[in-house]
């Protein structure tokens, strides 16, 4: 789903309705080169100012998918058609309960689309729920509205209501956890890059490990401080700066 600004053709009838006038109003006025000009401005002004009176609005229109798959694309399309006749449902019904699950379940079902348009070949984690779990579920809310619109509830009636009702949880984690598993391999290949990052990143000297961080903190228990301190200087003196001394001899 995307948002597309339509904008009002209100400000292009203000300012053709500018030239209309004059042309009818004051004809000499499109005579002559200052009064076309003067025409000019002021349509430029109407339109101007209708554009700031009437903006437009924004929509929401379905993005086209096209996984090269025909079969897929077909699915995808349908399951849009029913998601959308689950949100009508959801304007209809007044539960609350009903409508917090609804929402849950239609924001689930854009993300299962949404991704199975990205990558096809997940189609198979998700085909119960696009052959049976949303169908069901659609089947399920125009039931529901049936026995709601029905104008005496008696027993049977009620308790019909009340089994859709209690089990609209189940179906709203359902289809979260539907939506989550298409990102489980997703997820291992991860793991599995920032497992490689990290190797590398040690192997370089760019990372702290637990193993250099124990055995630097073994080397500093068992060096004498001033033996740390000259080993430090030594380190960090610059090595064409270091002088070589040779003793020959016992003492």
């Amino acid at each position: 789903m995307k948002k597309v600004h339509l904008k009002s053709a209100i400000p292009i009838y203000i300012a053709a309705g500018i030239w209309l006038l004059a042309g009818l109003v004051f004809p000499k006025l499109l005579m002559n080169i200052p009064g076309f000009i003067v025409t000019i401005l002021l349509s430029v002004a109407g339109y101007f100012v209708g554009s700031k009176a009437f903006p437009g609005r924004d929509i929401t229109v379905e993005e086209k998918i096209d996984t090269g798959n025909a079969q897929l694309n077909a699915d995808i399309a349908e399951g849009r058609q029913r998601l959308e006749r689950l949100r009508e449902a959801n304007t209809a019904i007044s539960h609350p309960g009903i409508t917090a699950n609804l929402n849950r379940m239609t924001k689930a079902g854009d993300q299962i689309l949404k991704e199975l348009g990205r990558d096809p070949k997940k189609a198979s984690l998700v085909r119960r729920f696009m052959s049976y779990y949303l169908p069901t579920s659609e089947k399920l809310m125009e039931q529901y509205k049936l026995l709601m619109d029905a104008p005496i509830k008696g027993e049977n009636i009620q308790s019909a209501m009340t089994r859709i009702e209690s089990s609209m949880d189940v179906v709203g984690d359902a289809f979260e956890k539907c939506a989550d598993n298409l990102f489980k391999d997703d997820e291992m290949d991860i793991d599995a890059e920032i497992q490689v990052m990290k190797t590398m990143l040690s192997g370089d000297s760019l990372i702290e490990t637990a193993t250099n961080s124990i055995r630097r903190a073994a080397n500093q228990a068992a060096v004498p401080p001033q033996a740390a301190a000259q080993a430090t200087a030594e380190a960090e003196e610059d090595p064409s700066e270091r002088k070589i001394t040779l003793t020959l001899g016992g003492k």
